[in-house]
């Protein structure tokens, strides 16, 4: 009888956290999301990894007709499957330090790494088996945005469960709403088929396997090695994870990174077959040549992208750090591990040349790595870090700031306005530092732009959130 109802409370909480991604009656993509989304119909129908047959070339940029009904081959998200034959210089602008565009004569692959494009893939396959048209743009939002959403679910629910190891009942609920209401989770990882979602379920599964207050078995170990190598085939970045993980335990270290290992094969084995070498990956040779002063700053700091700005609550989750004890067990090892883990990647992502992410809400880069500052923040939560009136106060004021914009931007958030007017960020970065006229303000102005659609968003998200505390409510727990 308890496992029936625990089961019927995973599924509840599972249909209105899905839901909660669709409430907000606004959609939020961009073309990059295309290539993951017609990988299915590549595969499927042309049993090859090229995109070939929905370009049109530069020869055809003048015929409206074709210009009009399929991509441009030389996008941004596309690339040569191998070395570019190209001869001129490329109709559209590209990102700094990426591969050049096709040549005219050239196949076709897209930029990004396949992790996406294979957790989406039994999402579009019934439509690719049904004869629906590749390039119905429609179809390809709303199913990327179902896939997404599913991939977000899943993880969310992984990382409740493994929150519920360290706090209460109630606590666990309030962080897994702040974890998908209060991060990027719910405005932008969610609504299409970026890579976030899928390194936020590679980090939940290895997160679910090794967190637990008793020791851990090396299989599990292992297990989490392999996780984290998938999520490396969904964002390579995911790989710096790998080795924090073990929290320096030898044979547990040696497990996870052959387990990872394992995990990345599936990225080597696409590599060879979409540019001829496992070790060739399609973003290019990337510029890491950013000021770490300027880059910390930015990805912290800075008014449009900063961490701390749009997600001050999480601060609390480093002030964990003063509730591990001198000696440390196992697992609070592992959760300083974490902080290390997660110090690594700021790190790396300081010195990137685009550092900020792109046009996109919030600090998209270190809100891949939100489910381990969660699961620190649960552990600190359960060890008192709140016990003070003063302390929870702050936090909650935190907490309803990052919710305030985040539900803002997932009502009316557009990455043709701000992002693109007077200038476009990724030409002119300049803006994202600029304290006169920040992301999240323009994103509050325009909330009243929104009308009728907004307040029938906001309705329908707070009906979700009425039937899930209900649901928590009614239906008993079990530790």
């Amino acid at each position: 009888m308890t496992e029936g109802v625990d089961a019927a409370r995973w599924f509840m909480r599972a249909l209105l956290l899905l839901l909660l991604a669709f409430a907000n009656l606004n959609d939020i993509w961009s073309p990059d999301v295309l290539p993951n989304a017609l990988f299915a119909w590549t595969v499927v129908r042309e049993g090859n990894l090229d995109y070939d047959e929905f370009v049109f070339r530069p020869a055809d940029r003048g015929i409206a007709d074709v210009a009009t009904t399929r991509l441009d081959s030389e996008a941004y998200f596309f690339r040569a499957c191998g070395e570019s034959t190209a001869t001129e210089p490329p109709g559209t602008t590209r990102s700094p330090g990426g591969p050049p565009a096709p040549g005219p004569n050239d196949h076709v692959c897209s930029i990004f790494p396949p992790g996406i494009a294979f957790l989406a893939f039994p999402f579009f396959l019934p439509f690719v088996l049904a004869g629906a048209q590749p390039l119905d743009l429609g179809l390809l939002i709303r199913v990327g945005h179902f896939a997404a959403a599913t991939i977000e679910v899943v993880a969310a629910l992984l990382l409740w469960s493994v929150m519920r190891r360290f706090t209460s009942a109630r606590w666990s609920l309030a962080l897994v709403l702040l974890y998908f209401l209060g991060t990027s989770v719910r405005t932008i990882a969610s609504q299409a088929l970026w890579q976030s979602a899928g390194v936020h379920l590679a980090i939940a599964i290895a997160l679910w396997l090794v967190f637990l207050a008793r020791p851990v078995a090396l299989w599990r170990e292992f297990a989490a090695g392999v996780a984290l190598g998938l999520g490396t085939v969904v964002r390579q970045t995911t790989a710096l994870l790998v080795p924090f993980v073990p929290a320096g335990r030898v044979r547990a270290t040696v497990l996870a990174i052959v387990g990872a290992a394992i995990g990345v094969l599936p990225l080597l084995v696409y590599n060879a077959v979409a540019f001829g070498n496992p070790l060739e990956q399609g973003y290019g040779i990337k510029p890491f040549d950013t000021s770490p002063l300027l880059g910390l700053y930015g990805l912290l700091l800075s008014p449009s992208r900063g961490l701390f700005v749009y997600e001050p609550y999480l601060l609390f989750a480093f002030a964990t750090l003063v509730l591990l004890r001198p000696g440390r067990d196992h697992l609070e090892l592992r959760l300083l591990s974490l902080v290390y883990a997660w110090a690594a990647t700021a790190i790396l992502y300081s010195t990137y040349a685009e550092w900020w992410g792109g046009r996109v809400f919030g600090p998209r880069f270190l809100d891949d790595l939100a489910p381990a500052l969660f699961v620190l923040l649960a552990w600190g939560i359960g060890h008192g870090l709140l016990r003070r009136v003063v302390a929870r106060v702050a936090f909650g004021l935190c907490a309803a700031w990052s919710l305030l914009i985040f539900q803002a931007a997932a009502f009316v958030y557009d990455q043709n306005t701000w992002d693109l007017h007077p200038a476009n960020i990724n030409v002119d970065p300049s803006r994202l530092l600029d304290w006169s006229d920040p992301q999240w303000a323009f994103v509050l102005r325009s909330v009243p732009e929104g009308g009728v659609r907004v307040i029938a968003a906001a309705g329908l998200s707070a009906l979700a959130l009425l039937f899930l505390l209900r649901v928590e409510s009614v239906l008993p727990s079990r530790r």
